[in-house]
């Protein structure tokens, strides 16, 4: 939208907006205008302030000066709902579901109150479908979201906010842990709203779909808006170099000789019924061993299973030649397997408990607590991993979604693991963040260590992988050396392709 060209005004303004916490200030005379039909992105490394001034716009917390305007009149919103009744919703990164809950109990939780007698339930499932089906979402409506996976209910997390029919969207991370057709689907939603006149805030580290969507930008760096603009006026390195202050490389991963690495872990003919079937790979002593696919293909699954947490019918795990059986995830730290789960908030990390604390969680040999020397430890976590913390006793709910990433990466490290299993563990990090994580993947395989990485975006496989294992429909249907791996290969398998 060319807001020039038309005679309209902001449905939104933000001036001058700050927020300091025990004199600490993490936002600083922030400002941004928004218009009818436009997408906003907002970007910056993880902790520059980003989501502290979406939950300020959302009515989650207040700032301490600045003023928010909607349609020309100043507005204070001293909780969510308050921003609700301006016609503004936020989709936040962490979901925000009823698990135990139907797909239609969900999407219309928010609208029950104004329904008068009894509830028709037939009806409401057949208006969830038809709502679902207009914007593409296949669900079955009946099911309770327990079933759904974690992408599937990032789209249902996003339909609840279309269905509001908000004039302003808030999307943060929406594509974090979708892919393929789901990335496009998502995409094309946001489009057709902005059709329809509705306004949008757009938050995703994925460069290519802020470039593909957004009309304009914000950066803010440290809690400080740094750049502004409009998309169309900056390019990728440009964007990039404001955001985090300096050029940003990924060195792609050093090929390994396997005549001379051992084999560290060997899967044979591992199934689960509905999930899993006859799956045999191999991992090597300091190898990046990559599982592409789309949505659905069982990647996750067969790394839960390899850690224990999920059962298994049949197959053997062995490791350094030996067969173990593992059947809860103590066994197999006990057996120096670590697992980076896809959902870090809620499987990863204990949130109410501090950033020191979670460091040593999955240390099974710790006996003795010596608060001394895990504070030094701790700080030296802090120092290697460039994470960003006030103090070690913080909560770890309270950092970023990159640097509670890296107290995760620290808890593994702390615990003495050999083999380490990485599900998505860039989900909502910053293009920096990215690139310190991957560091340190590589100086870890350097030292010995052996790595799964499963990941949705195809160029961090191919970057940071040695070989690639396709999967589709739990099945495993291709694998690749680094020299044939290459997007389009990889596509043709992860759609049924099987290598010959």
């Amino acid at each position: 939208m060319n807001e020039t060209a038309v005679n309209v005004s902001p449905f939104l303004e933000m001036r001058n907006i700050s927020k300091s916490y025990s004199g600490v200030t993490v936002l600083k005379n922030v400002n941004l205008k928004i218009y009818p039909g436009e997408v906003l992105t907002l970007v910056g490394e993880n902790g520059a302030g980003k989501s502290t001034l979406i939950k300020i716009l959302s009515g989650v917390i207040q700032p301490n000066d600045g003023e928010i305007i909607i349609n020309g009149k100043k507005v204070e919103f001293h909780s969510p709902l308050d921003a609700e009744k301006s016609e503004i919703v936020t989709v936040y990164q962490e979901l925000n579901l009823f698990p135990h809950l139907s797909v239609t109990e969900n999407l219309f939780f928010t609208t029950f109150h104004k329904k008068k007698g009894r509830i028709n339930w037939g009806e409401l499932h057949k208006e969830a479908k038809r709502f679902l089906d207009e914007f593409g979402v296949n669900l079955q409506v009946e099911s309770p979201v327990s079933r759904l996976s974690i992408a599937e209910k990032q789209m249902l997390e996003i339909a609840k906010g279309l269905y509001s029919k908000a004039r302003l969207l808030i999307l943060d991370e929406p594509t974090a842990v979708l892919g393929g057709e789901d990335v496009d689907r998502l995409l094309s939603i946001v489009k057709e709203l902005q059709k329809r006149g509705v306004a949008v805030i757009f938050i995703s580290h994925r460069l290519n779909e802020i470039f593909g969507l957004a009309n304009k930008y914000v950066v803010l760096k440290d809690g400080d808006q740094v750049a502004n603009g409009k998309i169309a006026d900056t390019d990728t390195d440009d964007l990039v170099s404001k955001m985090v202050g300096r050029h940003v490389s990924i060195a792609p991963t050093t090929q390994v000789d396997y005549g001379r690495n051992e084999l560290t872990l060997k899967v044979e003919g591992l199934s689960r019924v509905g999930a899993l079937h006859d799956i045999n790979f191999s991992l090597h002593k300091g190898e990046v061993l990559g599982f592409a696919g789309l949505r659905g293909a069982g990647r996750t699954e067969l790394v839960r299973a390899i850690f224990g947490a999920d059962p298994i019918d049949s197959g053997k795990v062995m490791i350094n030649g030996s067969e173990v059986k593992i059947n809860s995830p103590r066994k197999a730290i006990n057996n120096g397997i670590g697992l980076v789960p896809e959902e870090r908030g809620k499987q990863g990390l204990f949130k109410n408990l501090s950033c020191k604390q979670n460091m040593f969680m999955a240390n099974t040999k710790l006996k003795v607590i010596k608060h001394n020397k895990e504070e030094i430890v701790a700080e030296g976590y802090v120092d290697s991993l460039k994470i960003k913390l006030a103090h070690l006793g913080i909560l770890v709910g309270s950092l970023s979604g990159g640097n509670q990433q890296k107290i995760v990466l620290a808890k593994w490290l702390e615990s003495g693991i050999g083999i380490l299993l990485l599900d998505e563990p860039t989900r909502g990090v910053d293009v920096g963040a990215k690139a310190q994580i991957y560091e340190v993947v590589r100086d870890l395989c350097e030292q010995g260590m052996s790595v799964i990485l499963i990941s949705s975006e195809l160029p961090e496989i191919l970057e940071n992988c040695h070989r690639v294992i396709v999967m589709q429909k739990g099945a495993i249907t291709g694998e690749l050396t680094r020299e044939e791996a290459t997007e389009e290969a990889i596509m043709k398998y992860a759609v049924g392709g099987i290598k010959k």
